[in-house]
């Protein structure tokens, strides 16, 4: 059976209109990470505003410039949800979106970056603290400050448009798979399972087990006080009886 043999030159040709050129797409760029040394942190009154980083931002300065131990390096990195810093004496910190009220990258302290951020104190009662950190580059601080403000932003947008979504689909009749996939608004404020104030677990000693049984036990024995009442008239009519000889 004769075979058609078509050049490779006209193969090439004919293929041409067909192919595609190959292309990349990063679905999630991997976050931005910078080693800083952790200056520390101060109470504060004031969430936001033109001076809001004056007067805790030149205590911790006065403060890390008195000191003499060594300085806490730490591992910073800039996410859709927030900021997490990672120390080896702490471990992973995690400054959720929601919370960080207020950055700057003040231009009277080059290479400080700072944040205020809202902590649950005692009683889970809230307080303010300003954070600073001092980077390795004089650039690297106001890149984290606009990098982090674009990450806010979006996050506070997703997080109302999801809002919306949900709300509308609850009067639409939208179905429950789709409401499931909504999870931008993680990115502005975390689950309700990573919370503080979700339930924890925490273990039963057998001691208190033997406690509510025995109160179990006590209360079923009282909830028939009929029962009781009526035994105790039969003792007194058989105590009273004459005895028969």
């Amino acid at each position: 059976m004769p075979v058609l043999r078509i050049p490779s030159s006209a193969s090439h040709f004919l293929t041409l209109p067909f192919r595609k050129k190959s292309q990349r797409y990063v679905i999630n760029p991997p976050n931005d990470s910078y080693n800083v040394i952790y200056l520390g942190n101060v109470l504060t009154v004031l969430a936001s505003g033109e001076h809001c980083f004056d007067k805790p931002l030149a205590l911790i300065w006065k403060a890390y410039c008195s000191r003499t131990g060594a300085d806490l390096s730490m591992n910073l990195n800039i996410t859709r949800s927030g900021l997490k810093a990672e120390t080896k004496e702490q471990g992973l910190t995690e400054y959720w979106a929601h919370r960080i009220t207020s950055s700057a990258a003040p231009a009277e302290y080059p290479k400080v970056f700072c944040w205020i951020y809202k902590h649950d104190g005692k009683r889970l009662k809230p307080e303010l603290r300003c954070h600073a950190v001092l980077c390795k580059r004089s650039l690297d601080p106001m890149t984290i400050h606009t990098k982090l403000q674009q990450f806010l932003h979006a996050a506070l947008q997703e997080y109302r448009r999801e809002k919306f979504a949900l709300q509308n689909a609850r009067l639409s009749g939208c179905p429950r798979r789709k409401r499931i996939l909504h999870s931008g608004s993680l990115n502005f404020r975390p689950p309700v399972c990573r919370s503080k104030s979700a339930p924890r677990l925490g273990s039963i000693d057998e001691e208190q087990e033997l406690d509510a049984e025995i109160d179990n036990e006590t209360v079923c024995y009282q909830a028939h006080p009929e029962v009781i009442f009526e035994e105790f008239r039969i003792v007194l009519q058989l105590k009273h009886l004459p005895t028969i000889l």
